[in-house]
């Protein structure tokens, strides 16, 4: 499903930087409190993600990008366990506009892209949080540990494609009411 089509040549707004600043914030709120509560830093980042889906159905053009990148260097500047804010960085931010642009192309080519994509950032980020940060991942990296990480993806996708049909079918038309 790719999002919503959006003009183009709508001049950025206001409300549309405001919107961008609330929702950058939040990323960052909810990656700096999961590194606070070891059990729930995977699910941040997927909510994490549902955030920045928003500015992607709502703002669109390079809003999420800025977003994902605004977010992001608070997250490595100010989050205090840095895998977190890693996954964040290379998962969590920026795996919206993937999707979204992978939903355009054919079913079965879009979930190749899609894994593929998940499957290099897995390895970079286990590289990154070992090498580059010296830390431990918590998780012997094998087979077991890709299999199990791609079974949570596909479920992460799952409830990432239902949390955007249930704000566009659910709540995106009360909220425009409002307007």
């Amino acid at each position: 499903m790719s999002y919503i089509k959006r003009d183009k040549n709508k001049q950025g707004s206001a409300g549309d930087i405001a919107l961008a600043g609330i929702l950058c914030a939040l990323c960052f709120v909810l990656t700096y409190f999961s590194s606070m509560i070891d059990v729930v830093d995977l699910s941040a980042v997927i909510l994490s993600a549902c955030v920045v889906t928003v500015s992607v159905i709502e703002i669109g053009r390079y809003y999420p990008y800025l977003i994902w990148i605004a977010a992001g260097i608070l997250c490595m500047l100010l989050v205090p366990r840095k895998d977190i804010a890693l996954e964040f960085v290379m998962f969590g931010g920026i795996y919206p506009m993937i999707k979204s642009l992978a939903e355009r192309l054919p079913k079965l080519l879009s979930w190749v892209v899609k894994i593929v994509f998940f499957n290099a950032v897995f390895t970079l980020w286990y590289l990154a949080v070992r090498f580059l940060f010296g830390l431990e991942a918590g998780f012997t990296f094998g087979v077991v540990a890709y299999l199990a990480a791609n079974a949570f993806f596909i479920l992460a996708d799952v409830f990432l494609t239902m949390a955007i049909s249930l704000y566009i079918q659910k709540i995106r038309p009360r909220i425009r009411k409002r307007k």
